[in-house]
């Protein structure tokens, strides 16, 4: 009796053990399952390109510009150098954040232009409107507006004209 108690006991271990590490073995998998790939986009001097992030972000990028985009979702964008314009639509919209440098820019809106400077940037939106996440806190910024940043604070909002979002687009 006590024999036949011991090999119960050792085959449920025995059991237990492989199901347990199926389980960790199984959760692991899901967990690193997908790689993170990230895209870099540039252009050169006196080239402008545009790209599709995911059906519902398009990124037109100026002359001498980089961005990277990783296959997350929603994605990672940073803008690594020049000036890039955001066009977020249908399911696109909402779901966009860009880095430059240390700060963080939400896309709440649908449509708006950044430009990158050594020490932060200059954001302006053609509709909606967009979130600037610096170490001060977080500004908003809406449709026909435009403001510098710098990682630290926002400053300069100001009313500007269609023409200024992205002077640089040849077609707006």
């Amino acid at each position: 009796m006590a024999l036949a108690a011991r090999i119960r006991w050792r085959s449920l271990l025995l059991h237990g053990s492989i199901a347990t590490t199926a389980l960790g073995l199984g959760l692991m998998s899901w967990f690193i399952a997908k790689p993170m790939a990230t895209r870099i986009h540039q252009t050169v001097p006196g080239e402008r390109l545009t790209i599709t992030a995911t059906p519902n972000i398009d990124i037109s990028l100026d002359a001498d510009s980089s961005v990277t985009v990783s296959n997350g979702e929603p994605p990672q964008i940073e803008l690594l150098r020049g000036n890039a314009y955001f066009d977020a639509k249908g399911g696109g919209a909402g779901k966009l954040q860009v880095k430059v440098g240390t700060t963080y820019i939400n896309d709440v809106g649908t449509r708006f232009s950044v430009s990158k400077r050594v020490n932060g940037g200059t954001i302006a939106v053609a509709d909606g409107q967009v979130e600037i996440l610096v170490e001060m806190g977080t500004y908003l910024v809406g449709a026909h507006e435009q403001a510098d940043f710098d990682g630290i604070r926002v400053t300069g909002q100001r009313v500007i004209a269609d023409a200024d979002i992205a002077a640089w687009r040849p077609t707006q």
